[in-house]
């Protein structure tokens, strides 16, 4: 990887930021890891580019931005990464680099969802559910947790449990409820 990326090959980049920030086959190194996306990204690689996004929106391996986060993360989106739509979407649900905007944060992550993003499925979920950026509405946050949950999305899983525990969004069921509370996470 690292001769392919010192010819010139973008994705090569991306890759040894991948291995970098994993540690696969190598030492663990984040600050390398950001170096190789950041090259990658600067010539316009989607997955690169949404991980730049991600480094700057947790400030790993460079100090927290969140303008800077939305910067990459908008050209990721405009590239196809569906996954940094979800991350945009959190962005104006919570106020983060940008004004916050529940209406358009949820749109973006209902976008996301509704690509299988199971990070936007759980949240989906959870706006549905509370009526966060849109009205709420117990069926259909149950249908999302639902998603999410078979695809082993853990909060997922204990949302559903408490839902068929109280019947709130579906019939009352005590016996999926412990069985999903098994794979939940409290």
């Amino acid at each position: 990887m690292r001769r392919a990326a010192a010819q010139g090959h973008i994705k090569a980049h991306s890759w040894l930021g991948a291995l970098y920030y994993y540690g696969l086959g190598t030492r663990r190194n984040r600050y390398r890891a950001f170096e190789h996306y950041e090259i990658a990204a600067q010539a316009g690689e989607p997955n690169a580019e949404y991980h730049v996004g991600i480094f700057y929106y947790e400030g790993t391996a460079v100090r927290r931005d969140y303008r800077t986060a939305i910067r990459w993360l908008r050209r990721a989106a405009r590239h196809g990464d569906d996954t940094a739509v979800y991350w945009l979407g959190q962005c104006y649900l919570h106020g983060r680099g940008v004004s916050k905007d529940e209406k358009k944060g949820f749109g973006l992550e209902l976008y996301a969802a509704q690509r299988r993003v199971v990070d936007a499925q759980y949240s989906v979920g959870v706006c549905y559910e509370h009526g966060q950026g849109v009205p709420p509405d117990p069926e259909k946050a149950f249908r999302w947790y639902l998603a999410a949950a078979r695809r082993g999305y853990r909060e997922a899983a204990y949302s559903l449990a408490r839902l068929y525990e109280t019947g709130v969004g579906t019939a009352a069921n005590k016996r999926r409820a412990e069985q999903w509370y098994s794979r939940g996470d409290p």
